[in-house]
């Protein structure tokens, strides 16, 4: 085990070679929990439009307006928690911002209009936009290097769980008791994960140090880990004149400057193509041939669905293969895989057994995309900046999310059909494959780089920076 030059162990060193003990598999597993609740809102939350546009007499402009307010609220959410989180904690910031999107999905249930449901949405999507940013980095923080990507890919499945969660609980409360009562149940209910969460999540050990907490503190943290800390050099750490940069620069610094700059094009564009997907598709499906397949409500139900459970099996999958394989190739793969899955629907006259089969199997690849995405911003920025560039790249997706949704209208109204909209969307994909490529190239010129300038420094050190972990993640 790598030691300072004092005999001692870092902070990292400790985390990255302790295996992973029971109370951080908890916490991976309720942090799990949480991003189920914010995929069960998302869902939720879509298949009530309907009911208002019936009851309500609510325009497609009003939904409109609902969903684009809703989703900035998130990117300013996704913005602001980050630097706040990497400043004060994770924790607190966590359980503030799942508390506020949970009890004001709930509080919808109690709106009277169109307006006080609009006003309580983008407070409830200001608390969703802060939790998904902050969860990833908790996960990352309490993850050994070589397992970060993995955690991070597996641990955000719950979203893809939670939006096939949140339509079966829709299917099954909205008939029989209204949208009022599924709305209340599916707020309140993710807050049983709080006390849990209150109990047997630790802050972070480097957010700790940040905060000039006492010595002692930091070592109950680092009991989570197992193992004797006594010889972890806390000082070292907590001395750092790089803690004193603010996150925002760290992350804009000159030599992050470019990696920050893919990062951000990747989430734009990968989460932009599934809000399009998702918002899109069953509409091109139910569209009458020659136009469209003509499926009924039932069978492009059925085909959602199955997106969301290959989404599933795609963000679950590839938390495996980021154990076994470079994330940057990873990615790769994956946006290949969604570009032949395209390629099917474009070029082959599917019916609905057809349809269901391709797009279940074009999920997988698709939906790995952000998640690929994510696991390489909770690794590309330093712990200190990691909330801060998490959140950033967040903020991005959203904004991506924005601007694909009103692209994907504007096609939609120029007479795009299934086949002419997935021909589209190839373009960007294959940008992705393009940035996962620059990424991968970028990567290796900054560790190049930081070997050449640890060597002139003490080739004992170059030796052993190296053989760090993460360099191998």
């Amino acid at each position: 085990m790598r030691t300072d030059h004092r005999g001692r162990l870092s902070l990292q060193q400790f985390l990255d070679h302790a295996p992973l003990s029971r109370r951080q598999r908890i916490i991976f597993f309720l942090t799990f929990l949480v991003l189920v609740a914010d995929g069960m809102d998302v869902a939720i939350v879509g298949l009530v439009f309907p009911r208002l546009i019936a009851e309500w007499g609510v325009t497609i402009g009003q939904v409109t307006l609902t969903v684009t307010v809703g989703i900035l609220a998130m990117a300013v959410g996704a913005i602001v928690s980050g630097p706040i989180a990497d400043r004060w904690g994770r924790k607190p910031v966590l359980i503030a911002g799942f508390l506020i999107f949970t009890l004001g999905t709930a509080a919808l249930g109690l709106s009277s209009s169109i307006d006080v449901f609009i006003v309580v949405r983008i407070l409830s999507c200001l608390g969703l936009g802060a939790v998904t940013p902050v969860a990833m980095t908790i996960v990352a923080d309490w993850a050994p290097a070589a397992r970060r990507a993995q955690m991070v890919a597996l641990t955000f499945s719950g979203v893809a769980l939670g939006t096939i969660v949140g339509a079966y609980l829709a299917a099954t409360l909205i008939p029989s008791f209204g949208w009022q009562t599924m709305v209340i149940v599916a707020g309140l209910l993710p807050v049983l994960v709080v006390p849990f969460y209150l109990r047997l999540v630790a802050e972070p050990p480097v957010t700790l140090l940040k905060r000039g907490r006492p010595e002692p503190e930091v070592r109950r943290s680092l009991a989570v880990v197992g193992g004797d800390s006594s010889d972890v050099d806390l000082s070292r750490a907590a001395a750092d004149p790089r803690l004193e940069k603010t996150p925002f620069a760290t992350v804009l610094s000159r030599t992050l400057v470019l990696t920050t700059g893919l990062i951000w094009l990747l989430a734009f564009i990968t989460q932009g193509l599934i809000i399009v997907v998702l918002q899109y598709m069953p509409i091109l499906l139910q569209r009458p041939q020659p136009g469209g397949p003509g499926l009924d409500t039932a069978q492009s139900g059925l085909i959602m669905a199955m997106w969301g459970w290959g989404s599933l099996a795609g963000q679950i999958s590839v938390s495996f293969v980021l154990k076994r394989l470079d994330r940057f190739l990873t990615g790769v793969i994956a946006a290949v895989w969604t570009i032949a899955g395209l390629a099917v629907v474009v070029t082959c006259n599917l019916g609905f057994a057809g349809l269901m089969v391709v797009l279940l199997v074009t999920a997988i690849g698709a939906a790995s995309l952000p998640t690929i995405t994510n696991a390489i911003g909770t690794i590309a920025y330093p712990d200190r900046a990691r909330a801060t560039g998490v959140g950033a790249s967040s903020f991005m997706g959203r904004i991506g999310s924005v601007a694909s949704g009103l692209a994907g209208g504007l096609l939609i109204a120029a007479g795009f059909t299934l086949p002419a909209l997935f021909a589209a969307l190839t373009v960007p994909v294959l940008v992705v494959g393009g940035a996962f490529i620059g990424l991968r190239a970028e990567t290796r010129r900054r560790t190049r780089a930081s070997a050449a300038a640890a060597e002139s420094v003490s080739p004992v050190v170059a030796t052993v920076d190296a053989l760090r972990p993460e360099r191998f993640s």
